[in-house]
């Protein structure tokens, strides 16, 4: 086989299964739930992003993160890409910071605190 079959016979596995090579091959948050995780996410939360998010992730220079609906997208994976990668005009990038671990327990904190 060569490269183009094999870069090809990816692409082609990627579509058909869904696979995304953001959020660590991860779509779902794997502490979703789990209280001690949110208690983690939460001191996490308080350290690196209060500053901007505010209390409680209420919004204050950034948006309110407790809505359902947010900004950039409402999937865990959309999230995780929001946090690691940022967004053009302020949300800085977060995956060399934070690493795959402590997104996905600041995206646990979050989406315990949804309205």
């Amino acid at each position: 086989m060569n490269k183009t079959t094999v870069g090809s016979s990816l692409a082609m596995a990627v579509l058909i299964t869904g696979i995304s090579f953001g959020a660590g091959l991860q779509t779902k948050n794997p502490y979703e739930g789990n209280q001690k995780m949110i208690k983690e996410g939460l001191k996490i939360y308080e350290f690196n992003c209060k500053s901007c998010h505010g209390e409680g992730a209420k919004g204050e220079i950034c948006p309110d993160l407790t809505t359902k609906k947010k900004k950039y997208g409402n999937s865990d994976a959309d999230l995780f890409d929001t946090i690691a990668k940022g967004k053009q005009g302020g949300m800085p990038n977060w995956d060399k910071t934070l690493g795959t671990e402590k997104i996905w327990k600041v995206i646990a904190y979050l989406r315990s605190i949804e309205k």
